[in-house]
């Protein structure tokens, strides 16, 4: 039997280069994410909450079809930039906050590996993984860190660390932020996501495959951020990110590597100073 590769793979891998382009989208020039401290580039509000969609290509919170066009809805919400939510980043809280510093926690979604037709493989569902990070700026405005988060939910899906580089400037058109990343897995959630047991192959038409964790992907982002007026806003960003290790063979990925883009469009909704 010969079956399709899950392409829906890249979604577990996805979420911090996504959750900073969508939050790219703010009005008036926002900063692009709550959780890291670049220079205020808009006026501080007491409480702020940001709603609109667009579409997304590379990603999708199901897991099956990030190789499609898809439409994605986009929510966020902060007080004072200490407490925030929103839909890839979850519920977070700056525990500790300065002008160039910021560290804390959040309870992040991790998104469902999907199913692949024709099998009755095991893969990972949607569930959350609990989070800790920090973020610090330096000179010329560019921002280092990272975080490293680890299931919450039970479901055997071990841990996953992210660490970038970043730098925001204002230019002519909007607000710009490019940014290089590495992130990495362990060995428990590499064979939840990647790998195949034997049993699995023997009903599923794949080679049993026994992923190794460690340095699992390479990637560099670019993000604008358009202010229509001051309370709407459009956004864009383009991403690609380079498979490593063993992630990159096993018989569930397509590609060594995968592109994202996508174009949100949000109003916002704020109050104080």
């Amino acid at each position: 039997m010969t079956l399709s590769r899950a392409r829906s793979a890249v979604a577990p891998i996805a979420l911090a280069p996504i959750a900073l382009a969508l939050a790219a989208c703010l009005p008036a020039s926002a900063a692009l994410a709550q959780a890291q401290p670049y220079e205020q580039v808009e006026t501080p509000r007491t409480w702020k909450v940001d709603v609109g969609g667009g579409v997304v290509r590379g990603f999708s919170a199901t897991g099956n079809t990030g190789q499609d066009v898809n439409w994605t809805a986009w929510g966020s919400a902060s007080y004072r930039d200490v407490v925030y939510a929103n839909g890839l980043d979850g519920l977070g809280w700056n525990a500790v906050k300065t002008d160039d510093f910021r560290a804390g926690v959040q309870l992040r979604p991790r998104f469902a590996a999907g199913d692949i037709e024709g099998t009755t493989l095991d893969r990972p569902g949607l569930g959350a993984d609990a989070a800790v990070y920090a973020y610090k700026r330096l000179p010329g405005n560019l921002v280092v860190g990272g975080r490293i988060q680890h299931d919450a939910t039970g479901d055997d899906a071990g841990l996953e660390y992210f660490a970038s580089v970043g730098h925001q400037r204002v230019t002519r058109v909007g607000l710009l932020q490019v940014m290089g990343y590495a992130r990495g897995i362990n060995d428990e959630r590499a064979r939840r996501y990647y790998g195949v047991t034997t049993a699995e192959a023997a009903g599923g038409g794949f080679t049993a495959f026994e992923p190794s964790g460690g340095l699992s992907g390479l990637g560099a982002a670019a993000l604008l951020a358009v202010p229509i007026g001051d309370r709407f806003g459009m956004g864009a960003f383009v991403n690609y990110e380079q498979r490593l290790g063993d992630i990159k063979n096993s018989p569930l990925v397509d590609d060594d590597h995968v592109w994202r883009a996508g174009l949100i469009g949000v109003v916002r909704f704020h109050s104080g100073n």
